[in-house]
Order: C-alpha cells, then structure tokens, then sequence
C-alpha cells in the first residue's frame, strides 16, 4: 500500500488470528455498511486455521486490503494496520466480531471538525450470534471535554476496549501513536488514554447509538486460563499515569485497584504463580492503595473492599473464590 494520504473518509483495522469460524460473518457486516467510503485493512497475524484463504477469496474487493505477517500478537498487528492506514477516521474491528450496518454512518455524521473521538454503544451476542442483551439504541449523545472523557471512560461509564470508538488520522499519524507490543492486558485503554492526552481543544462525543457487535467467548485475556503476561495490566497503568493529571487520580486509582486486586485473587487462586510473583503485585497494590487514599477517595462500597485487600489480600482472595468471583 502507498503512504497515507487522507483520500480514504475511514480506515478500519481488522487484526486476524485464526478467525476463520468468524471471518466471514465480519467481513459481510463491512460489505453491508451503509457508509461505503472506507478501506478494510486485514492483518493475518500468522493464522494456521482457513482464515488467509477466506481472506483470500475477497481480496479482489477494492476496499480490502490484506497484510501477512508472522504472528507477532494483536497489538502488532494493530500497529501495521495504522501504518498503513489512509483514512480521515480510523476505527478497529476484531475479526470475530461484526458490525450494525449503520455503523460507519454513524461515526461519519458525528464526527464533526470540533470531534476527536467518538464512543459508541456495543451488543453483545452469543458465537452463535443470537444477542444477549438489547441496548437502546438511541440518538442521544453527550458532548464532553477530552479531560471529563478520561474520567468518563475510567469510572462513571467504563469503556475500556478500542473497538467501539472512533479516532483521527491526523492526530494518529501526527504523533505517531502505537499499540504497546509489549503489554498484553489494557493496552487498549492505554492507546485512548494517550490519544485523550494529545486532543487540544477537540471534543469527545459519547452516543447511545450501538456501533459494535460484540461475541463473548472464552479466549479473552478475562476469561482464558491466567498467565504471566496477564499481570501485564500493571505496566499499562503506570505508562499511563503519564498521560492523566491530578483531576483524574481518584479515579485512576480506583479502576487500578479493581483490576489488581481481582487479578491478584485469580493469581492466589490459581495456584499458578509462586508466592514471590505475587508479593510483587501485592506490595504494588499497597503503594497503589497508599496513592488512593492521598488523592481524595471516592467513598463507596469498594472503599471498604480495598482497605481489607489491603490488610489481607490472600484472605479476601480466598473469600472471593468461595463466593464465586475468581
């Protein structure tokens, strides 16, 4: 592909990794969009399943566009899809989900000049795609400042993934910003917190209109058997400590606490990890914790949980394996 110039309205990177029982339902959700101004960019991320020969069988299609490489991991994967990516906009699809077929439409109306990023509902269905819950679906949008997204995104409506948001060509390729290859869990969170942290005076539209069909199934990092690389959330939170401010570390610290005490619990649960693994992320829980209360609590239930993970993690990760939580 040539170097990007923004004669494409919107890039969608689709990283590909044995997708194949998937594929062509994703593929079909783009052909069906009702904005067709866009190029599809698969990276086959080394697949050993069919998912090259069913990329292969629509590569004739001018809007697609089909990448190789050796599978070197999604964030890889996400990363050569930027670099190749011509689009006014650019937005994320993984390959075992779908779109609505309003999606795109959506994006391009909404994402006005003042806009610089977009945040949209997701569906949720089963692999079999019979949905599992309904969103409204509505028109309603709420218009906020690039610093309000960040606390919006981390505490008052949680949005961590990347695919159901929109981002600017110009604002990725002027910074150059890229998925960490190295960080295996909330790199996609990381990716907007940075994107957030270069906005100037642009706005952040959150809408109510579903833009994403999400599959639930058990290979995500949440629900596949726990490993070292999981506990990578905890670099993705301290790179990201650069990109937030004062104003937004109750909040950050809140969401930090959640994650490393439900991973350190699965990890004491597990019986996977040697103890010395675990202090680790036990003493950096406690100077997380210590960060928490000097940054003004918010005071709610949780605030009772983290103070008695913060006595006796182990005991309290015990507790929620009897309850059914880890």
């Amino acid at each position: 592909m040539q170097n990007p110039v923004n004669d494409v309205l919107l890039s969608v990177i689709v990283p590909v990794y044995n997708a194949a029982a998937y594929l062509e339902r994703s593929i079909n959700s783009l052909l069906m969009q009702d904005e067709q101004r866009f190029e599809a960019i698969f990276i086959n991320d080394g697949s050993t399943d069919d998912s090259l020969a069913i990329l292969q069988r629509v590569a004739h299609h001018p809007q697609f566009h089909i990448i190789e490489q050796p599978n070197m991991g999604v964030s890889a994967a996400r990363n050569q899809g930027l670099r190749s990516a011509r689009g006014k906009f650019i937005c994320f699809l993984d390959a075992d989900d779908f779109l609505p077929p309003t999606a795109f439409a959506t994006w391009v109306t909404l994402m006005q000049e003042n806009i610089g990023m977009c945040v949209g509902e997701s569906q949720h269905f089963t692999p079999a795609g019979e949905p599992l819950d309904q969103p409204a679906n509505r028109d309603a949008v709420r218009e906020l400042t690039a610093a309000a997204a960040v606390n919006d995104l981390l505490y008052f409506h949680p949005r961590h993934g990347i695919c159901d948001k929109v981002f600017r060509g110009d604002i990725i390729r002027q910074h150059q910003l890229r998925f960490n290859e190295e960080i295996f869990n909330f790199e996609d969170l990381l990716f907007v917190m940075n994107y957030l942290h270069l906005l100037q005076h642009q706005q952040v539209i959150v809408t109510e209109r579903v833009v994403y069909h999400y599959v639930r199934s058990n290979n995500s990092a949440t629900r596949s058997a726990l490993r070292e690389k999981h506990f990578s959330f905890a670099r993705s939170f301290g790179r990201m400590k650069a990109f937030i401010t004062p104003q937004h570390h109750r909040y950050y610290y809140h969401l930090v606490l959640k994650v490393s005490s439900s991973y350190i619990s699965k990890g004491v649960n597990s019986h996977e990890f040697s103890k010395a693994f675990l202090d680790d992320y036990i003493a950096l829980y406690r100077r997380n914790f210590r960060a928490w209360l000097a940054s003004g609590p918010i005071l709610t239930p949780w605030s009772l949980y983290f103070t008695l993970f913060f006595v006796s993690p182990r005991a309290v990760a015990q507790l929620r394996r009897l309850a059914g939580k880890t």
